[in-house]
């Protein structure tokens, strides 16, 4: 018998979107200001995730480059300025997400988004792609919440939907994702297609390689 749900959480990057190309030219922008050379789109799997100064620093590293700490926080800067203006150039939805949010919203399933993205870029892509009509709540990254794995973000998104975790379920493509849904006992999902990389540790409930496969795995109705 298949569990009844009544919410789906989703991460962004990895998840929904496939934000690397963007993500990656802001890198590259960064790295063009400090006169070092590109990096080609077939290493972006490896710089992705954890946020600006994450990638900047692998960045750096895939290029055999000794970082300035003293320089850090103003390519974060440029990083993020020049990411706010470009964000939705070359990003796009994985395959069937957005139908997959127009069924689940049809059907009323509460819906939510809760990313370690910063809260304002979390909006804009969302808003520019015309989707964020669809979610209950969009929670980015803010100084007021840990960010996931902790389970804060994961403990206000539940609450903000008026829901139980058992009632829920968690999508996502990484460790920061599966974490905190199995330590609220909520029903965790992986996806295959994303950047991320999950710990043999941390079992999920299920692995998926398309989205849709969720309508197999839960009552929705």
């Amino acid at each position: 018998m298949k569990k009844k749900i009544k919410g789906v959480i989703f991460d962004l990057d990895g998840t929904l979107i496939n934000s690397g190309p963007d993500l990656l030219e802001s890198l590259n922008y960064v790295l063009k200001k400090k006169n070092l050379p590109k990096i080609p789109s077939k290493i972006i799997g490896n710089l992705v995730g954890g946020g600006a100064e994450a990638m900047i620093r692998r960045g750096f590293e895939f290029l055999n480059e000794k970082i300035d700490e003293e320089n850090v926080s103003e390519m974060i800067d440029i990083f993020l300025d020049f990411y706010f203006h470009n964000c939705t150039n070359k990003t796009s939805f994985y395959p069937n997400i957005i139908k997959i949010i127009k069924v689940l919203y049809k059907k009323n399933v509460k819906l939510a988004v809760c990313t370690n993205k910063k809260q304002f870029l979390a909006n804009k892509i969302l808003e520019e792609f015309k989707v964020s009509q669809f979610f209950n709540i969009i929670l980015g990254s803010s100084k007021k919440l840990k960010l996931k794995p902790s389970k804060e973000m994961l403990v206000a998104c539940v609450k903000k939907i008026e829901l139980n975790s058992s009632e829920c379920i968690m999508i996502g493509d990484s460790n920061n994702d599966i974490i905190p849904a199995n330590d609220l006992g909520m029903d965790s999902v992986f996806v295959n297609y994303g950047y991320g990389k999950l710990s043999e540790k941390i079992p999920p409930s299920h692995r998926i390689d398309k989205i849709d496969e969720i309508l197999n795995l839960y009552d929705i109705n």
